[in-house]
């Protein structure tokens, strides 16, 4: 059993290796967030991507959403979700994964 247990280790080491480094995902929330770069995040710093999102869907400028606002929002993300796919097929990766 000893022996089976330091094979498969032995094995899959270059395995684990080729593998892709989870991103560290409070460098990443303080990079998006404190914009100020105190090491701290203020209820404004994380509430501004938020209200600069609305400002960005807002397209009237009237202060409220509307059903067709909100649907060309989405309409707008398919279509960026949609070409960062095509990218990435041209490019021979796959979402999280290194170009082969």
């Amino acid at each position: 059993m000893k022996r089976i247990v330091i094979a498969l280790v032995t094995l899959s080491a270059p395995v684990l290796a080729q593998q892709p480094q989870m991103p560290n995902l409070e460098e990443i929330f303080f990079q998006q967030f404190d914009t100020n770069k105190d090491g701290r995040v203020s209820k404004a710093e994380f509430l501004q991507p938020t209200e600069a999102q609305f400002d960005h869907m807002d397209r009237d400028k009237n202060g409220d959403l509307d059903q067709a606002e909100v649907k060309a929002f989405n309409d707008e993300m398919k279509a960026r979700i949609q070409e960062m796919q095509q990218r990435m097929q041209q490019q021979g990766g796959q979402p999280g994964m290194p170009p082969r």
